[in-house]
């Protein structure tokens, strides 16, 4: 870390823009004494770094009182990847004179990051607000200490994906009013377990609130349960360029008729199958019911007894962008893929007359464990082709006796499946090919 006697004093005083990064050092301190010499400051970025802390919990009284008056007033602020911090910074810390002026502040990838949390006076002047896979937060502030935020316009929460509400209720407290006075624009993009903005017993105002983008939070039934006023909003937006947006008469109807048509579902890139109940009794029922997953990258279904197979096989083609899937301890699944009494759509699918139809262009990891009654991955007429595949693990499937009923490979592709299992063979035939590369290994465990 750089000495902070190790330049003079004025050296640094006209840069406007500081960004620390990559220190590792666990036991390091915040050089918040050297920020002193950088007079004009205007923006601090602290980026992959191991900071459990950006200025001490302990009351700390000022070098002197040079330190008080050279330290820079900062307007931006932002942490990402700053993993080990789990609160920011205390009231009366040296922080608190330099943020003294902030108007935006950006909380990125900072998972142990609890929420805003303690007595932050900045808030006072923040218009800005910014967070975004900071995983660890559960709720974003307090219901007491969201009252300082006077001046904030515009609040962005994306992809965290523990938030179940954006503010809690403090312990003990009776029912007030909430008045956000000068918030135009509230983005909520990819909240998973997000069910409503708020869960307390308040009166919720938005005077200027013009703009809602509401986006993948599949779990939010209402925006609010209790008294909610937006006089200023007419529309609510599923994306930034979605200007005609939907309206049902309020803000919480039209939540509501969203959570309905199940539009939170839309444009998911991961799904953890298990985390939504309701899910799963729709996907058991017909997954043909199931909205548009053509955005889906991840899939995982654990712990499910209620499913016999995963897809039917007109449902793949609309999985093109799907690249790992995980099968875990499914009781009674028999299949991942089963193939309809009717294949019309898969057979106009087919527009070469081949018998080989090519699925999941982008799949390349498949892990099936731990599921007692499946017998196969896919039992059809068709042959099926994964031309990225590069991983499959079958793990504890005693009754799996057939990975795929139609499949071939080349004699210079079988030598890349592994010397580690011997009966190969049964789980392949002679129609479809895995187009396996070079990195590619098969995996078999009955144990």
């Amino acid at each position: 870390m750089i000495s902070d006697g190790q330049f003079a004093a004025d050296l640094f005083c006209n840069v406007k823009f500081l960004r620390i990064s990559c220190y590792f050092d666990v036991s390091a301190i915040f050089p918040i004494s050297f920020l002193r010499r950088f007079y004009n400051l205007e923006g601090l970025d602290v980026v992959f770094c191991n900071f459990k802390e950006l200025a001490s919990f302990e009351s700390e009284v000022h070098e002197d009182k040079y330190m008080s008056i050279t330290t820079p007033k900062i307007k931006k602020l932002k942490l990402d990847l700053v993993n080990n911090i789990r609160h920011l910074w205390k009231l009366d810390s040296p922080l608190d004179h330099i943020c003294a002026s902030l108007e935006c502040l950006e909380l990125w990838q900072c998972n142990n990051l609890i929420n805003l949390g303690l007595d932050l006076s900045f808030f006072e002047t923040l218009t800005t607000l910014d967070v975004w896979k900071c995983n660890g937060m559960s709720e974003l502030i307090t219901s007491f200490k969201v009252q300082s935020l006077v001046c904030l316009v515009t609040m962005r929460i994306r992809e965290c994906e523990m938030m179940r509400e954006v503010v809690a209720s403090d312990e003990g407290e009776t029912s007030y009013e909430i008045v956000f006075r000068a918030l135009k624009h509230l983005e909520l993009h990819c909240l998973q377990r997000l069910v409503s903005f708020c869960l307390g017993n308040y009166t919720l105002r938005f005077p200027s609130l013009e703009q809602v983008t509401l986006s993948q939070c599949p779990r939010m039934k209402n925006f609010y349960q209790g008294v909610l006023s937006t006089p200023q909003l007419h529309k609510v937006q599923l994306t930034a360029t979605d200007f005609r947006g939907r309206w049902a008469g309020d803000l919480n109807a039209t939540v509501e008729q969203l959570y309905k048509e199940q539009v939170g579902y839309r444009g998911l890139k991961n799904l953890k199958l298990s985390d939504f109940p309701e899910l799963i009794n729709i996907w058991s029922r017909n997954p043909q019911e199931m909205l548009d997953f053509t955005t889906l990258k991840f899939l995982e279904v654990c712990d499910s007894n209620n499913l016999r197979y995963i897809f039917n096989l007109s449902m793949v083609f609309r999985l093109g962008q799907l690249r790992q899937m995980e099968i875990k301890r499914c009781n009674n699944l028999e299949q991942v893929i089963k193939e309809e009494d009717s294949i019309t759509m898969v057979e106009e699918a087919i527009t070469d007359n081949s018998k080989i139809i090519n699925i999941f262009p982008r799949l390349q990891s498949i892990t099936v464990e731990s599921c007692p009654d499946i017998t196969s991955f896919y039992l059809g007429s068709k042959g099926l082709e994964c031309p990225s595949l590069l991983e499959i693990k079958i793990a504890n499937c005693s009754n799996m006796t057939t990975l795929i009923s139609t499949f071939s490979r080349d004699e210079d592709k079988e030598s890349i499946i592994g010397d580690e299992v011997d009966n190969v063979s049964t789980f392949f035939s002679n129609k479809v090919s895995f187009s396996f590369n070079k990195s590619s290994f098969i995996h078999l465990s009955h144990g």
